[in-house]
């Protein structure tokens, strides 16, 4: 039950990125944080999809809508830590998708596992086509697909 309250504060705290001290350095520190809450929210998922957490049954279908919306974190926070390894430019919108996407994610898998399907559950779209710029590139704004 602890780990629910704390999940709204770890959202909160992805929010602030406050340790940087350049545009970039903000954004880069809201993927960082995004990240790590979702690992810590998604820590259980195996044992909850096998069925080992009493009191906790999921449906097949529920099952699917849980991997789609935890899929699409993933896909985003993969593009854009692919993009901070590659020093390239992140565009704020994809980092607002990013984070649009991970509450998402994270109203879902609190509702499944407390029994029932909220409707972030089943509007599941796909991640941001665009999430960076390099020089050499024209700055395309990205999709803002949320769950």
């Amino acid at each position: 039950m602890k780990k629910v309250k704390a999940v709204p504060c770890l959202a909160a705290l992805c929010l602030l990125g406050a340790c940087a001290q350049t545009a970039q350095g903000k954004l880069r520190q809201a993927v960082y944080d995004t990240a790590s809450a979702y690992h810590l929210l998604a820590n259980p998922t195996p044992d909850v999809m096998a069925g080992h957490v009493p009191g906790v049954s999921l449906s097949a279908a529920q099952k699917s809508l849980a991997r789609q919306a935890s899929q699409s974190v993933l896909n985003e926070l993969a593009a854009l830590e692919q993009s901070i390894q590659n020093n390239d430019t992140l565009s704020q919108t994809a980092v607002a998708a990013l984070q649009a996407d991970f509450a998402s994610f994270s109203t879902c898998w609190t509702g499944l596992r407390q029994g029932s399907t909220p409707s972030s559950c089943t509007t599941v779209t796909t991640p941001a086509s665009q999430t960076t710029t390099t020089s050499a590139e024209v700055a395309t704004p990205a999709t803002t697909g949320s769950n």
